[in-house]
């Protein structure tokens, strides 16, 4: 039975294999160095770098010095189903042993976020990145140079980063940096005593990514795949393709909160390359 389901485990439908960029079914792929399957490889880092990033989920105001808040996340990106110029597949479908991708990809998760002195916070993350063995884990910091003051919107900045974690032939890490402006409104039957609050909050930012199939180099050289990345200290990085793996983003949503429960719904969009949809339920403490 235990050898079963390891078996079973072994083959998740939604986990990223590179080395099936060699063939599509029974059909080899030859001449895998011509530049279709570095453009598939390079689609799928770019998509799953947005995939796996730390979310601007928050309006700008920060929990306080006292403030600790839990909850859970689902993040839901709308992977393209382009077909690549090498077998004219989809390039998620060459990814994957069973030739089969989701046209999405899921990830619920769990987070916490604590506040500190100065209008400063962190917080971290884990997801699960359905249907497959691969999880994200990420952490930020996040700083509000302006909030509570009623006349004005809240301003704050986030900093963080993510790793791909499970994977035994992609590594892929995404820093962020984001800002996002927000103002908080009360309502309810008694205001100041009785209330909720509806914070609309929107911003915009930039992800760097940076990617290493974990293989050796004839392995990555037969399959025509290599490490990118878009940090230009980074010794592969290359200036000629740099700003593909440092899309920027937009992103908008609400939260409400009531009685220390909050609901938050929102959106990132990399025009570059995907959108995302993300959702939570959290306390505060």
């Amino acid at each position: 039975m235990l050898l079963l389901l390891g078996a079973a485990w072994a083959a998740w439908p939604d986990d990223v294999s590179l080395s099936s960029l060699a063939y599509y079914g029974d059909a080899p792929v030859y001449d895998p160095a011509e530049a279709g399957n570095y453009e598939a490889y390079k689609q799928v880092v770019q998509e799953l770098g947005v995939a796996v990033a730390n979310k601007p989920i928050y309006p700008a105001e920060t929990l306080g010095i006292n403030g600790f808040e839990v909850g859970l996340n689902s993040t839901l990106a709308f992977t393209s189903g382009e077909k690549d110029s090498l077998t004219d597949i989809s390039t998620w479908d060459r990814v994957h042993v069973n030739g089969e991708a989701q046209r999405n990809t899921w990830i619920p998760g769990i987070m916490v976020r604590k506040g500190l002195p100065m209008s400063l916070e962190v917080g971290a993350n884990y997801g699960w990145v359905s249907y497959s063995r691969q999880s994200v884990l990420g952490g930020f910091v996040r700083a509000a140079p302006l909030e509570g003051y009623r006349q004005a919107p809240d301003i704050a900045l986030q900093v963080g980063y993510a790793g791909y974690i499970g994977n035994d032939e992609l590594e892929l890490g995404v820093l962020d940096w984001s800002g996002t402006i927000s103002y908080t409104m009360p309502f309810g039957n008694l205001v100041g005593i009785h209330n909720a609050t509806f914070a609309p909050y929107l911003g915009g930012g930039q992800l760097i990514l940076h990617a290493e199939p974990r293989m050796t180099a004839n392995e990555q050289q037969a399959l025509g795949v290599r490490p990118v990345s878009g940090f230009k200290g980074s010794e592969v990085y290359d200036a000629a393709e740099g700003a593909d793996f440092r899309p920027a983003q937009v992103h908008t949503g609400i939260r409400i909160v009531s009685r220390g429960v909050h609901v938050r719904l929102g959106a990132v969009w990399a025009p570059q390359v995907i959108p995302a949809l993300h959702g939570g339920l959290g306390f505060s403490f």
